[in-house]
């Protein structure tokens, strides 16, 4: 790569212990991966590796391949990705697909989970119910296993042992979730010690700052001065815009020194990705035929639904904000076959009795459609992520930003970045290229120097259910309980960390001293709430909930045996250290948030 580059590199060290660095974007709709040696990383961090042979249909050769897993009937693995919509199909072909289990695009349920546990079940495409856990270590294991063959191919002698590996999710999951994915790749095989959990804005972000200027695409305000400018000079303030196919992921980011990020606004979004253009696209099919064919057509001609969903994902790419006129869709003979044998009738028919009569047309399998009506599809997604960000730059903590790093799979669509550009002509909307793979290349960034990201802003307040003394007057009277002699006060919210609070990253953010109220307890179980209130005074006020268990191990007996508990809250993921106030002893504990 010529040019200047945005900062330079040759005397970064990596903070990992290990040879190499890999690591797994497992996304709503695309999943790849990507790996770096440590001598690599050190001398040129833009220099990693990815595989970017996956081939799908008509021979599409991509640096990702679909988040899709086929099982056979008892529950074994057979394919994933492009082969596993191809083998699905030929399965379907043959009325053979039914006994199978075939999932796509299943990330967002970990959104959308209210309770997220050990055993929560999840339907594939034929609503069949299977562990989720062991649908994604399924994924996560053969996503690993794919990897470490690439990489042996590079460095034989490499050992599973000489590996780091980098899991991301988006930073609007919440705890439960991350444990999830921490839990499945437990299950695929890794080890908890050698495995990293990456937030996916922030990887993004790390990726764009390793890259030379002229590699960001810049549009919107002083979009000339490309050349001058780095969002990544020291006091610049820049929000991250991560634009999947399920979340929009965003945070806002401070360059404190150089290198080094720290965050100003926790991150938020919401479940407006890519994968609400397909969403729409449905829904217009759905209007011309009706609900009723559609789900019979999906069902009964699975091959040529694969197919259409196929070509809807090259689509939705190429449609441009400014374009007149009409596009053809392909549509599988098999629809107007469906069509014919519910409501007798033809495809002509359907669409001339439908929403869309005088404006789209039907020829021989194919419908031209216009192009203002397929720009419709992309409101949801569009609008949502705009007014989000609108919201957001009101918020103190956001004055001074003057660019926007767009980035993500989804990023990549122009009606998208159009949509920003006009809602915010102060601002510089800045796309690197690879935009797609931002993610995943800066995860590894992450994985050799996590400390990268020197703070986080706390998202809620963190705390746990005790009781307290009780103070007549201050504490309400039907909190009162009595152990013998002892008066105390039940339900207290003991915060740890408040909303808003800034998070340096490895250092604990709350030290508090526990001890047993029974002398014979050998462990301490503590219920976990968070709060969106800054300050909450009852685990049963109004917007607290329990989120999980903290449990720490109490040796001996008696019932003054203090704990210290440090709750670690900076990191990617929640932790907690304890030690034992008479020994100095580091006593076992840990958090549960999938009870």
């Amino acid at each position: 790569m010529a040019g200047a580059r945005a900062h330079a590199h040759g005397s970064i060290k990596s903070k990992s212990k290990k040879l190499v660095v890999a690591a797994i974007d497992f996304g709503t709709t695309f999943s790849g991966y990507a790996w770096a040696l440590k001598h690599d990383f050190e001398t040129d961090p833009p220099k990693i590796s990815t595989f970017t042979n996956w081939v799908g249909g008509g021979n599409l050769i991509s640096c990702k391949t679909p988040t899709v897993l086929l099982l056979n009937e008892k529950q074994e693995f057979e394919a994933f990705g492009f082969a596993a919509e191809d083998k699905y199909s030929e399965l379907a072909a043959d009325e053979d697909h039914k006994k199978y289990f075939y999932f796509r695009r299943f990330k967002m349920r970990l959104y959308q989970q209210k309770n997220l546990k050990r055993d929560t079940v999840i339907e594939d495409e034929q609503n069949k119910k299977m562990n989720a856990i062991k649908v994604f270590s399924i994924c996560i294991k053969f996503l690993v296993d794919h990897c470490l063959t690439l990489i042996r191919l590079r460095v034989s002698e490499i050992k599973e042992s000489d590996i780091e590996w980098v899991l991301t999710v988006p930073a609007i999951w919440n705890d439960s979730s991350k444990q999830f994915m921490r839990e499945a790749a437990k299950a695929a095989g890794l080890k908890m010690d050698a495995l990293t959990i990456a937030l996916e804005p922030e990887a993004a972000s790390l990726f764009c700052m390793h890259l030379p200027i002229e590699n960001l695409v810049v549009s919107g305000a002083k979009q000339t001065d490309v050349q001058q400018f780095s969002p990544f000079s020291v006091g610049q303030r820049y929000m991250v815009v991560d634009v999947g196919g399920g979340t929009v992921d965003i945070t806002v980011h401070e360059v404190v020194a150089k290198g080094k990020l720290k965050e100003l606004n926790h991150a938020s979004g919401g479940a407006w990705g890519g994968t609400r253009v397909d969403a729409a696209f449905e829904e217009f099919l759905q209007k011309i035929v009706g609900k009723d064919v559609f789900e019979q057509f999906k069902s009964t001609y699975v091959e040529d639904w694969v197919e259409l969903q196929r070509q809807f994902e090259l689509k939705k790419r190429s449609i441009e904000p400014d374009k007149v006129g009409k596009e053809t869709l392909q549509v599988p003979v098999s629809l107007s076959e469906a069509y014919k044998a519910i409501k007798n009738a033809d495809m002509q028919t359907a669409i001339e009795k439908g929403p869309y009569a005088g404006k789209i047309a039907y020829t021989a399998g194919k419908i031209r459609v216009p192009r203002d009506i397929m720009r419709e599809w992309y409101k949801e997604s569009c609008e949502n992520t705009v007014k989000h960000v609108k919201d957001l730059f009101k918020q103190d903590s956001c004055k001074g930003t003057a660019n926007i790093l767009l980035v993500g799979g989804f990023s990549e669509s122009h009606m998208l970045q159009r949509a920003l550009t006009e809602a915010f002509p102060d601002k510089r909307i800045v796309v690197p290229e690879e935009a797609g793979l931002a993610v995943l290349k800066g995860a590894v960034l992450y994985g050799h120097d996590p400390i990268t990201i020197t703070s986080r802003v706390a998202k809620c307040s963190y705390g746990i259910r005790v009781y307290r003394d009780f103070v007549q007057g201050t504490h309400p009277n039907e909190k009162k309980e009595k152990f013998g002699d002892r008066v105390k006060c039940k339900d207290v919210f003991a915060k740890h960390v408040t909303k808003g609070q800034e998070l340096v990253v490895g250092e604990p953010q709350s030290k508090q001293r526990y001890t047993p109220l029974e002398a014979d307890q050998l462990s301490l179980v503590f219920d976990v709430y968070i709060s969106l209130d800054p300050d909450p005074k009852f685990v049963t006020d109004e917007g607290c909930s329990q989120i999980g268990k903290l449990e720490v191990e109490v040796p001996d007996s008696g019932k003054d045996r203090g704990v210290w508990v440090n709750m670690i809250f900076g990191g990617t993921e929640v932790t907690v250290e304890a030690t034992e106030e008479k020994t100095g002893k580091k006593s076992k504990a840990t958090f549960d948030f999938l009870q």
